[in-house]
């Protein structure tokens, strides 16, 4: 009776009213005891409500039902599909939304929606499929930085295919501690083209300097990925660089001043064809010839020969507690000893090798510079 005359009253009464009512209504429902019969009447109240007129009443319906496990399922589901703000509540909040409801939702919302889809604390792995599928940039982004989405390499994959474009989605996966080192070059390759394509940076440095510096950017961030979990996925990446293009001889030259040794010895075991504990244990042992014949089976320019050799001489002075100092002072005495030998025997090609050296050495004053001021501003 009381659900009725709800109903009789309601045709009549203001917007205002009958928002304070709804809500009323719904928290009754969810909280108070109530009989079978009378229960079911106020389920078809709240039913009838969702076709009220005004957006004030069914916001209020939404806020009231939003968080409850107890909520009518079919009053959920039809006010997850309504405008943005009555939507938004339900789609944050309702623990009542099934995989299914959501993955249909996703594939024909608006932005806002999918980025708050992607943002809910429960994301599967089907469910994150299909953000990726149907969702924008933003929903992917969020979708990546949602630390408690079902996230798995297939999912990565396919973003890494169909989102790349965008600045955000590879910030993102950037920030994957997941991300394998395959995908993570090709994130880096996807901004350096980024980079080099930007009519800001062409309209600054030129054409020309657009691409190279984009080009050492990327250089520069695949020798921090060279220090990261490099076992897992070595072979993998290295194919993707080889195919690419991208592994070069600069990169490698990058490689070993920075002191990434073990990576460059995975690079040269797969170019020479050797087995990697030979090639460590060349690296390791003083034996300037092996040293050699390894390198020319690599099919490094022989010009640079020399200059490897010294790097992995002066690192192996360094793991062995001969020397004390870092990748920069590394840098400068391969540089100094380079620039003697061109000096001796000069070769046109050495010109660019030197220039390389002494923008790798600067570089690395910069970065420890940096480091050092913010080490001080921090203290």
């Amino acid at each position: 009776m009381i659900v009725q005359h709800f109903l009789k009253w309601s045709q009549a009464a203001d917007v205002s009213k009958r928002a304070s009512a709804a809500a009323a209504l719904a928290r009754a429902y969810l909280s108070t005891e109530m009989e079978f019969d009378e229960r079911c009447a106020a389920d078809a109240a709240l039913t009838v409500m969702l076709d009220d007129p005004s957006p004030k009443v069914r916001l209020a319906l939404a806020e009231a039902v939003a968080t409850s496990r107890f909520a009518p399922v079919q009053i959920v589901t039809a006010l997850a599909g309504d405008q943005y703000e009555i939507a938004s509540l339900i789609i944050a909040r309702s623990p009542l939304l099934r995989d299914g409801d959501l993955i249909a939702r996703v594939a024909i919302a608006e932005p806002r929606i999918q980025t708050l889809i992607a943002n809910r604390p429960e994301i599967s792995s089907n469910l994150a499929l299909a953000i990726v599928e149907h969702g924008h940039a933003g929903a992917v982004a969020a979708l990546l930085d949602n630390h408690n989405a079902e996230v798995t390499e297939a999912v990565r994959a396919r973003i890494v295919e169909t989102h790349l474009g965008d600045a955000g989605v590879r910030g993102a996966l950037l920030r994957d501690p997941d991300l394998s080192p395959v995908h993570r070059f090709k994130v880096l390759e996807a901004s350096r083209q980024a980079l080099a394509a930007s009519p800001f940076v062409a309209r600054l440095l030129g054409e020309a300097g657009a691409q190279r510096v984009g080009g050492d950017a990327a250089a520069n961030a695949l020798v921090l990925l060279a220090s990261g979990r490099i076992d897992d996925g070595v072979h993998e990446l290295i194919g993707e660089l080889r195919a690419s293009g991208a592994l070069t001889t600069r990169l490698l030259i990058r490689a070993v001043c920075a002191g990434k040794i073990d990576f460059v010895a995975r690079v040269l075991a797969d170019l020479s064809g050797q087995s990697y504990a030979r090639v460590t244990a060349i690296l390791v042992a003083e034996r300037e010839n092996q040293l050699l014949a390894l390198l020319d089976a690599a099919g490094i320019a022989r010009t640079v020969h020399a200059m490897f050799s010294s790097a992995i001489r002066i690192w192996r002075d360094v793991a062995n507690g001969r020397l004390q100092i870092g990748a920069q002072e590394v840098t400068r005495m391969v540089m100094e000893a380079f620039e003697a030998e061109t000096l001796a025997r000069p070769h046109h090609d050495n010109d660019d090798v030197l220039a390389l050296l002494r923008a790798i050495y600067l570089e690395m004053m910069r970065q420890n510079a940096r480091r050092h001021a913010a080490d001080l501003a921090a203290a």
